[in-house]
């Protein structure tokens, strides 16, 4: 065990009464879910079935897509295992709440010290390890590798500041990354950094976002919504970041000197903003409603979004969508449920963080680069042609996302058939 390593474990462990003071507060601030804190600290009191179980740890929303994904696939194949599948955030856990498959148990990751870790580990006791990104707890690692649990790292991607970071402390990261069992990774620079970082069976699979299966929209709300937009013009700025709005309704503006009932519907990341967002929109004369109050669309320029899980929905009824955190630094959100709901996808020039995926669909001709709030009018203007007439997604789209989840399928055979063996 290196230098430190040992410290960040004793650390740990003297400091678990500080994290437990800390995880009170954030339950007190509604960042956890107060009913399930026990969790975070590895006690649970849902049995652990007795048959093969795979653990999948996603971190947050976009994570544990790919993971329902990925369930789902390996069940086609194995329809013996279980799963077990952690999360981070309670957002998360609401979005994953809501779209569990058979032979799927949820529960909040424990956090990184020895305690909590030992408990999650000695109660759970997985056969399999899939951790989905780049969320590297030394602890939660260290201790799963020592008990003998094959690890894969799925869709690994770390930003270059953590790589910078890790780095510094090499001695402890490489310990943990060469003992994967399958470290695959998003490109090729991704590998580069695992590679310096230490990790070996390094694979490149391009991200996993691209293979998740569409979302499924509420076809009542689908069909109430639709309805009452009627053939108004409409599109979506979705995900939008502070910074991002006066844009859109810098667009909006425009349109609407050709488009005069132009409705704009616009989702905030962060939908405890909707509120803020009302008042903004006063501010630049246009009348707002929030999805939550919108008892009629007559005379409204602006639709808010404010609640979780129902970007679907909207994503269907729109032809074109501006995808968020693109004009601000955060690096896009992903494009690609959008995209798999019949939406052109309109983005800013910061797509750091889902590069890959910006860059597949404008391969496919289902996204454009836009610069200003004038050049975004611009692009969506050709798209109020009529109403949408479908949400189907495009084959080339559902082309390459079967090919690349057929390809990530390969690379885990391995893996599960020690599963199938368990099995006999």
């Amino acid at each position: 065990m290196s230098l430190l390593r040992n410290s960040y474990t004793a650390l740990t462990w003297v400091g678990a009464p500080l994290v437990l003071a800390y995880l009170r507060w954030r339950s007190f601030r509604g960042r956890e879910d107060k009913t399930r804190v026990r969790e975070r600290r590895g006690f649970t009191n849902v049995p652990r079935p007795n048959k093969p179980l795979v653990w999948i740890h996603a971190v947050s929303v976009g994570e544990s897509i790919v993971a329902l994904t990925l369930i789902q696939a390996i069940l086609k194949h194995s329809s013996h295992v279980h799963f077990l599948l952690t999360t981070t955030t309670t957002s998360s856990a609401t979005i994953v709440e809501k779209r569990l498959t058979k032979n799927t148990i949820h529960q909040f990751c424990p956090v990184d010290t020895p305690q909590a870790v030992y408990r999650f580990l000695e109660h759970w006791k997985p056969d399999l390890a899939v951790w989905i990104e780049s969320e590297f707890w030394p602890n939660l690692m260290h201790g799963t590798q020592k008990r003998g649990i094959p690890t894969v790292l799925l869709n690994g991607r770390i930003s270059l500041k953590s790589f910078s970071n890790w780095k510094k402390l090499k001695g402890m990261i490489a310990a943990l990354l060469s003992r994967l069992d399958l470290c695959a990774v998003q490109s090729e620079e991704q590998a580069s950094f695992f590679h310096i970082l230490g990790a070996s069976n390094i694979s490149i699979m391009g991200s996993a976002k691209v293979m998740t299966t569409p979302l499924n929209v509420d076809l009542k709300k689908y069909e109430a919504l639709k309805r009452q937009i009627g053939k108004r013009p409409v599109w979506l700025a979705a995900s939008s970041h502070p910074g991002e709005e006066e844009l859109v309704f810098k667009a909006h503006q425009i349109l609407k000197k050709d488009h005069p009932d132009l409705l704009t519907l616009l989702v905030p990341r962060h939908i405890e903003r909707a509120h803020s967002l009302q008042r903004l929109a006063s501010k630049e004369g246009l009348v707002s409603v929030l999805q939550t109050e919108a008892t009629s669309l007559t005379g409204v320029d602006l639709y808010i979004g404010n609640t979780l899980g129902e970007l679907a929905t909207l994503y269907a009824l729109a032809p074109v969508v501006l995808m968020g955190a693109t004009f601000v630094e955060k690096g896009g959100h992903n494009p690609i449920e959008a995209a798999q709901l019949g939406a052109f996808v309109l983005y800013g020039p910061h797509t750091f963080n889902n590069h890959e995926l910006y860059k597949i669909l404008s391969s496919l001709e289902l996204s454009e680069k836009v610069q200003d709030g004038d050049q975004l009018a611009h692009s969506i203007r050709p798209w109020f042609t009529g109403p949408k007439e479908s949400y189907k997604e495009p084959l080339s789209l559902k082309i390459y996302r079967e090919e690349k989840l057929s390809n990530l399928m390969s690379l885990l055979t391995p893996h599960l058939k020690t599963l199938r063996m368990k099995k006999e």
